[in-house]
């Protein structure tokens, strides 16, 4: 059902990317801000090369932190952290991989810092912000920060395909992806309906608005869904996708995105979940599931090519 729950995964990254951008349209801070300039704490941080520690030739900024290029390692000092905070203050105490703004990995350790950001700038913990600023204001009342929230009449298990072929279901847990502490995980903790996304996809389909309601200036949602990674190569999920401030846009569409046109932007998960708004048809795809193994890919393709082609065409 449409209000059935799901593991959203890392559908859940590109809300601190919002939460960021909401703060830009106050005023409090820039996306080429430096992160040293908001957390002292990042001030003196290093870059390990092979001939040891030396300083960036552009030291990290806030753009970085949303769009993967940020170089920051995941350690078990960040993963031991007991607070948001306290994970992006072990952050600053670890060099960069590479220089920032060269390198694209995937990751979340650059969320938890700018989710640290929100946090200094809004007063309240991460999970308060996001609760009083987005879910409750776009009625987004099926999504939930952990899995002990969620009814068990409407919780979809997960299913892993076993090596013989056969499949198996199981309960999943709060999601722990290098993470220990009890805090919400910023790249991939929330648990939602279809519904809901709809609300939060349609919120960025609008521009910024939904029901009256203006959550982000229409500048802060083109920056949140255009290529952010400039020339970095392989910056992003499959050809043609290359990355923009936590969510992806598909640049030139091509193989699983064939059927979206230039310029679509979404998140998947690693559940097998997938989210795209198509701007030129005004179309919102949504597909979630909660698997593990399969050819995920080919269902992916397979309703994306499906759902565009029972659309008519103008």
């Amino acid at each position: 059902e449409t209000t059935d729950v799901f593991w959203a995964a890392s559908i859940t990254k590109p809300f601190v990317a919002v939460a960021i951008m909401m703060l830009v349209d106050e005023g409090k801070l820039q996306l080429d801000d430096l992160v040293e300039k908001h957390i002292p704490e990042f001030k003196g941080q290093k870059v390990k090369t092979a001939n040891g520690l030396h300083p960036p030739k552009k030291p990290l900024t806030i753009r970085n932190l949303l769009n993967h290029l940020d170089g920051l390692p995941v350690t078990g000092t960040t993963r031991s952290a007991k607070t948001i905070k306290g994970r992006a203050l072990a952050s600053a105490k670890n060099p960069l991989m590479w220089e920032p703004g060269s390198k694209w990995k995937y990751g979340g350790e650059g969320l938890h810092v700018a989710a640290y950001i929100v946090e200094k700038y809004s007063g309240m913990p991460y999970s308060k912000f996001l609760k009083t600023r987005i879910l409750g204001p776009l009625g987004m009342e099926n999504t939930y920060f952990t899995i002990k929230n969620v009814p068990k009449s409407r919780s979809v298990p997960t299913h892993r395909k076993l090596k013989n072929g056969k499949w198996e279901s199981f309960e999943r847990g709060d999601f722990g992806g290098g993470r220990g502490g009890p805090y919400f995980a910023v790249d991939g903790g929330f648990f939602s309906t279809v519904e809901d996304l709809f609300r939060w996809c349609q919120m960025l389909l609008n521009g910024g608005e939904f029901g009256g309601v203006r959550y982000l200036s229409e500048k802060s949602v083109r920056e949140l869904t255009h290529k952010q990674t400039g020339d970095v190569k392989n910056a992003g999920h499959g050809p043609g996708n290359f990355h923009a401030l936590a969510f992806q846009e598909a640049v030139e569409p091509q193989g699983v995105t064939a059927a979206l046109t230039k310029g679509s932007f979404g998140k998947g998960g690693s559940g097998g979940s997938i989210t795209w708004v198509d701007t030129s048809t005004k179309t919102i795809y949504i597909m979630l599931q909660n698997v593990s193994g399969g050819d995920r890919d080919l269902t992916s393709s397979t309703f994306l090519y499906t759902a565009a082609a029972a659309i008519p065409q103008k």
